[in-house]
């Protein structure tokens, strides 16, 4: 089954009232919420790591949001089990035979298509585009976004479905590939800059370093989501912000290709270069780098899963960049 990265809901609802075969629905619900047992990341290494089947036990105020109402067929995926709160990382990336194990449990077959939603802001798009790029970097690509996510679903008035209870799934034969040369380290992020630089414009030279946080954050006139007695900057020198949510409509659907292009020009985008996303959870910039793929197919996309809390912890003097003052 061939389908483009990015479907709306009408090509959803074909499918499935057509009963076709070998797609996975998976609703990406996430309302940001953190159980107690996977906020302290040197405990939870120790008690907790890796063991799917005990962390799907725990309460998931999201997974219930799922329960009360999704599109027919759907599995949900929860984050705070897919990726692990790391040192560095409030969302790391597990060994592949972790991940696939977990993906085996919510009924993922090898060669299946995946079809991906969500709720919320970015037109429901920004948790997807996360396990987007999740499944990339274990090596599966047949994965697409429903544009609009489920409110887009609602609003063309299509039927939900709802469970008192999450439904026993049969294990799917799922295997993950290690691909994860598809995110950029902190290690590989500064080891080309002077010592004791304050910017990454040595890479800035080879790659598009692409902040995707909202304007006003990355100029300093919002609150950057940053510890104000512990970074000096609100952005890196050598990094262009795009901010991605100025790439969603008031429909909650993705800009044409056409404006999306024109839109990276003006932020001084060079296609003749590679790119790096970042944000500050490395959330946002998954979204990015969806759409990068989208519009220019052929340079190579890495994702700084870290991104500036890593850099806040690991390198603050880094962020450096001061915000500018009418």
């Amino acid at each position: 089954m061939q389908l483009s990265k990015l479907i709306d809901a009408h090509n959803l609802n074909s499918l499935i009232r057509k009963a076709t075969s070998g797609f996975r629905i998976l609703d990406c619900t996430y309302n940001r919420v953190v159980p107690p047992e996977m906020q302290n990341p040197k405990e939870f290494k120790e008690k907790h790591y890796g063991k799917i089947e005990e962390l799907l036990k725990l309460p998931s105020p999201h997974r219930d949001i799922y329960l009360q109402s999704h599109i027919p067929t759907a599995v949900h995926i929860d984050l705070n089990i897919a990726m692990y709160p790391g040192r560095y990382q409030k969302f790391s990336l597990y060994e592949p035979e972790i991940f696939e194990k977990y993906i085996q449990l919510l009924g993922v077959n090898a060669g299946d298509h995946l079809i991906l939603y969500g709720r919320g802001p970015f037109g429901g798009m920004l948790w997807p585009a996360k396990f987007y790029w999740l499944f990339k970097s274990y090596g599966h690509h047949k994965v697409s976004l429903v544009n609009g996510g489920f409110a887009d679903w609602i609003r063309n008035g299509f039927g939900i479905e709802s469970f008192k209870e999450t439904p026993k799934i049969k294990s799917g034969n799922w295997e993950a590939k290690d691909r994860l040369d598809l995110n950029i380290t902190y290690e590989e992020l500064v080891k080309n800059e002077p010592e004791n630089s304050t910017d990454l414009n040595e890479l800035a030279k080879k790659a598009n370093i692409l902040d995707s946080r909202i304007r006003g954050q990355y100029e300093g006139t919002e609150e950057t989501g940053l510890d104000p007695y512990n970074v000096e900057g609100c952005y890196i020198p050598g990094t262009k912000n795009v901010p991605v949510v100025e790439l969603v409509d008031e429909n909650g659907h993705l800009k044409d290709k056409e404006e999306i292009d024109k839109y990276l020009k003006k932020a001084n985008f060079e296609p003749n270069k590679p790119a790096i996303t970042m944000c500050n959870l490395g959330i946002q910039a998954s979204l990015l780098s969806f759409i990068l793929e989208e519009i220019h197919p052929k340079i190579p996309t890495r994702l700084y899963n870290g991104s500036m809390k890593e850099m806040e912890v690991r390198d603050p003097r880094r962020i450096s960049g001061t915000p500018k003052r009418a």
